[in-house]
């Protein structure tokens, strides 16, 4: 197979750079958010009788945390505290839990989920945040990753992110890979803020059945975490 010039290479990338940029500003979507480099656009999934729909994707944004993420010594699935000796970060407690599967609901195995998010106080662990302050927050993990079993289960303990200029909608991000299945960047967003939902540029962007998969109805209880099931439907690469 022919190999690419490195100036064809570039403008190749250059141009898909404009698709992305141009598509974003059609939908008023903010400087920064543009969608991921996995899919240019969020379309209907096609439906294929007797299969799920796949899970919709959505922007990873400009806070994945790159490139102190491997740095980081703290990434396993509390996020509520960095050691178990360290007081609990502020906030009300979430476990958000589910299974990765294929469209044959079949679960996948060896998949990597990760998330971040904001911190209670609306802030990221990211130099690009503006706001971010090093002195807030410092009990929340703010990232972390967990690693599929045979039943393709994950779960993660954390809090509910809080607002941030120019996103409505409280909302955590996701990133999962899967042998043999395409990545997938989304995020997920919470049944008990439906009117700030209906605000948020990126949620509305999404068709009602979009909405529904990537919205999660947790149980609240005043003495226990919130509890809610994500489950994630992956593509065959």
């Amino acid at each position: 197979m022919k190999q690419q010039s490195s100036s064809t290479k570039n403008l190749l990338e250059r141009r898909r750079f404009l698709k992305i940029l141009t598509a974003g500003a059609a939908l008023g979507i903010p400087a920064g958010w543009g969608c991921s480099s996995d899919s240019d656009m969020v379309v209907p999934d096609p439906v294929i009788p007797g299969s799920l729909p796949l899970t919709p994707a959505q922007t990873e944004g400009p806070f994945y945390p790159i490139p102190t993420i491997e740095q980081q010594m703290f990434n396993d699935t509390d996020l509520t505290r960095k050691l178990l000796t360290d007081e609990l970060t502020q906030g009300q407690l979430i476990i958000i839990e589910g299974t990765v599967m294929d469209r044959s609901e079949r679960p996948l195995n060896n998949s990597i989920v990760e998330i971040w998010q904001a911190s209670t106080a609306g802030l990221y662990n990211h130099p690009a945040d503006s706001a971010n302050d090093p002195a807030l927050d410092q009990a929340f993990q703010f990232w972390g990753r967990a690693l599929t079993g045979e039943d393709g289960t994950y779960m993660f303990t954390t809090v509910i992110p809080g607002e941030y200029d120019g996103r409505a909608a409280r909302h955590i991000h996701f990133r999962v890979d899967s042998p043999g299945y395409n990545r997938l960047s989304t995020q997920s967003y919470f049944s008990s803020f439906g009117a700030r939902n209906a605000a948020d540029v990126l949620y509305n962007g999404l068709t009602s059945s979009q909405q529904q998969l990537l919205t999660v109805e947790f149980e609240e209880s005043a003495s226990e975490p919130w509890r809610g099931t994500f489950n994630i439907v992956l593509a065959e690469a």
